[in-house]
């Protein structure tokens, strides 16, 4: 039976406990298959070269538990994945988003924080905030900019994209900013803040990437 938003059973809170093992799922694990559940079965899915739909069928099933139950390893380590991706998924498991109307969300509040803007509110672009803070709080210094584009001279550049890299990307009226995870002939698979107002992945076509950045 494949899992997906809506439901409730034992195999649910199965699915959470072990995503809360590896380190993306944050929430009270109570069987209920709802929006946080669903970022962090599409983080797991993104990390392991699945098919990202946030529905946990055999293949995804297979990933986390493996042939046999119960499983014997990982499919994702979160120790060997780069500690500021490890601290966006959980930021995308935990559904970090804007707030409708006149509250704002603290977390992309505290994300301002980490930056010389130190804006209060959730409304003001957040996506390099949010990437300030993964750093900072990685141990990695940030550009502590509120702008995307401060994202382009900092590091060392790539040649190409690897896992977690910092890829800077045009848009509308300014830039963006977000981490790498995947890719295709079409475009780049990014994790991100302010993409679609919540942390989020995205695919972004290649004419908009500018940069490939990884810390010195």
């Amino acid at each position: 039976m494949n899992l997906k938003r809506g439901m409730s059973n034992p195999e649910v809170l199965r699915v959470q406990e072990r995503l809360q093992e590896l380190g993306i799922f944050t929430g009270a694990p109570r069987g209920n298959f709802g929006e946080k559940t669903e970022a962090a079965v599409q983080a797991f899915q993104q990390v392991n070269g699945l098919v990202v739909d946030g529905i946990v069928g055999p293949k995804t099933r297979e990933a986390l538990f493996g042939a046999q139950e119960p499983p014997s390893e990982p499919s994702v380590k979160m120790g060997e994945l780069p500690l500021w991706l490890k601290e966006a998924l959980l930021d995308l498991g935990k559904g970090v988003a804007e707030i409708a109307g006149p509250e704002d969300n603290p977390d992309i509040v505290e994300a301002h924080s980490y930056t010389s803007l130190g804006a209060k509110d959730d409304e003001t672009p957040w996506c390099s905030s949010e990437m300030c803070k993964w750093m900072e709080r990685a141990g990695i210094p940030s550009t502590k900019s509120a702008a995307a584009a401060s994202w382009g001279s900092w590091g060392r550049e790539l040649k190409n994209g690897q896992l977690g890299c910092v890829v800077v990307m045009s848009r509308t009226g300014g830039n963006h900013v977000a981490l790498y995870l995947d890719e295709d002939d079409v475009g780049v698979y990014c994790l991100g803040g302010n993409q679609g107002n919540r942390v989020s992945v995205r695919r972004y076509s290649w004419d908009r990437v500018s940069h490939c950045r990884w810390p010195e």
